[in-house]
């Protein structure tokens, strides 16, 4: 319990659980402010609206879970960790972290297909194979973390050093080198490919483009689709730079507040950056106030009632007001 630790574990808890609390906070605020900002713009289209509501809901849910459960649990009660609920936490966030990854998979996909099927994209990424993508990734996201149900498969916190990591069982070894980092690193590497031959074709089109005259309408939907494709590479970037510092970058020092810097501080912060880089490649998503939603609704309410009010009032009553008023103004 945490009467028995000592006042250094103490002070160690409560700062490790501030950071956390601080980078999920921002991570919670960010992702929240773009999951409301989608619903409103139409700017995306409607696949590629989707796919980034699919990553953004996936990063909402990862710094959701740091925040309001391993923080809490590590400041008022650390040994939680290492019962049977407190270690689902690391179960659930490798759901959204394969949520999250398999949704820029789909972004690149989409971004590649853009480039390479202008004319074909609206037959390809429909609205029903959308919806059927982006509901696959999430079943398979949920299929890949049942095994860590089971008590010998651990992705548990290690409040010694304030990380997740996979257990020394078998089947920990095999799911942790397996399903997560070769996954990740094959989806990464995916996605690395389809961002390239995407460059590589934009390219292409930009040497043709010189040669040939564009009208405005053309112009702005090429500088459009460019703009989406740059802001995943930022994301796919981020992902890529986490898993490395996740993986490699902290094995090469023992400091545990290094460690907790490289591997959970890394984790929290690349899912904030991800909102981040949309609200900073997108006008409409940086400029969207939540306050806009409640006065929209507001005027949509009070129009409603004049609707209403103007619908029930015969010709006749208004006549009447009008002579009433006539009469007490002489």
């Amino acid at each position: 319990m945490a009467g028995e630790l000592s006042a250094e574990e103490l002070h160690d808890n409560k700062v490790s659980s501030i950071v956390i609390m601080t980078l999920g906070t921002c991570g919670i605020l960010v992702n929240l402010h773009v999951i409301l900002a989608l619903r409103r713009t139409k700017t995306f289209g409607y696949a590629f609206g989707r796919i980034c509501m699919s990553h953004t809901v996936a990063n909402f849910g990862n710094a959701f879970v740091f925040t309001c459960y391993v923080a809490p649990i590590t400041l008022i009660n650390p040994e939680f960790h290492k019962s049977y609920l407190g270690i689902r936490a690391g179960q659930v966030l490798i759901l959204f972290w394969n949520a999250s990854v398999l949704s820029h998979f789909l972004t690149a996909l989409n971004r590649w297909v853009v480039m390479y099927f202008p004319l074909k994209v609206d037959q390809i990424f429909t609205k029903r194979v959308t919806d059927l993508a982006i509901a696959f990734l999430w079943i398979f996201s949920i299929c890949q973390v049942i095994p860590y149900f089971s008590t010998e498969c651990l992705f548990d916190y290690h409040i010694e050093t304030f990380t997740f990591l996979f257990g020394s069982s078998p089947c920990s070894i095999v799911i942790g080198t397996y399903t997560d980092y070769y996954f990740s690193i094959f989806m990464i590497s995916a996605i690395a490919s389809l961002d390239f031959m995407t460059f590589i074709k934009i390219r292409i089109m930009h040497n043709k483009t010189k040669k040939t005259t564009m009208t405005m309408d053309m112009h702005k939907r090429r500088r459009k689709e460019i703009k989406f494709f740059f802001q995943a590479v930022c994301q796919g970037v981020a992902f890529m730079t986490e898993l490395v510092s996740f993986f490699y970058i902290c094995l090469q020092f023992e400091n545990k507040w290094i460690r907790f810097c490289f591997t959970t501080c890394a984790w929290l912060f690349v899912h904030m950056v991800d909102g981040l880089i949309v609200v900073g490649f997108n006008k409409e998503i940086r400029t969207f106030r939540v306050f806009n939603i409640f006065s929209s609704s507001t005027l949509h309410h009070s129009s409603t009632n004049c609707d209403k009010v103007n619908s029930t009032t015969q010709p006749g009553q208004v006549t009447s007001v009008a002579d009433s008023a006539n009469k007490s103004g002489q």
